[in-house]
């Protein structure tokens, strides 16, 4: 490929930008690896360290893995969510399947209690009413993605405390229960934290890891609030579309 010499994107952003719709259109496919720094400084046309540079930032945004000694190979298919949504909220299952990638999940912690003052104003319930927290480890080939808490009122939700949560869809659950449906998102908010002891243990990543902290409320389709989420998600892992 002939690159820009005189454009304003720099060598090594047009290398990453080529290599990424290579990924993407499938010349490049998931496990594969793909030529070397000598290699790629041919195809290019540039030197070994603009080459050296694009890799180390295709490595750091997650899509591709460098291994010492074997090469640099390609990481499997981001997961895609749209934060805004005109259509009913996305299943973190139906969000690993549009990437070609099998969801799964892992019971954490199930318990009672009585909200926080915030989550009670967010679901529009009382702060003596009782809800149920559900945390699990949402994992997408096996590999974990995302920690999540689901906080729902208890009374409307007493089935969850008997169900088997392990590897299934809670949008799933929900309409097997006969469940009001889930709509659009009511309210989200989305900031960058770095994985603590705990975070980093549970989705198998170094402490200081950049992980998107997501709060959300679910409604129903009449627009009433359905439940809260919560979603600490490896950010190297995932990405979101404003459209």
């Amino acid at each position: 490929m002939k690159l820009e010499g005189d454009s304003l994107i720099p060598l090594y952003q047009q290398v990453i930008d080529d290599i990424r719709q290579e990924i993407e259109v499938g010349h490049y496919i998931v496990g594969q690896k793909i030529p070397s720094e000598s290699e790629l400084s041919e195809i290019y046309d540039v030197s070994r360290i603009t080459i050296r540079r694009a890799i180390e930032e295709l490595s750091a945004a997650g899509y591709v893995t460098k291994k010492q000694g074997k090469g640099t190979y390609v990481n499997p298919r981001k997961i895609l969510k749209k934060v805004l949504q005109t259509s009913p909220s996305q299943s973190f299952s139906s969000m690993c399947r549009a990437a070609d990638r099998v969801p799964g999940a892992r019971l954490i912690q199930r318990e009672v209690g009585f909200p926080t003052s915030r989550e009670a104003s967010l679901l529009g319930i009382g702060e003596r009413v009782k809800v149920m927290a559900i945390r699990r480890v949402r994992t997408a080939d096996d590999i974990p993605i995302s920690f999540e808490t689901l906080i729902l009122p208890l009374e409307e939700f007493s089935y969850l405390l008997e169900e088997d949560l392990d590897g299934v869809s809670f949008y799933d659950v929900l309409k097997r229960h006969g469940a009001r449906n889930p709509g659009k998102p009511m309210h989200t908010w989305m900031e960058l934290i770095r994985a603590n002891d705990e975070l980093a243990e549970l989705l198998e990543v170094s402490v200081g890891e950049p992980l998107f902290d997501e709060v959300g409320v679910i409604s129903d389709e009449d627009g009433n609030p359905l439940f809260l989420g919560h979603s600490r998600i490896v950010a190297s892992m995932f990405c979101f579309s404003l459209w």
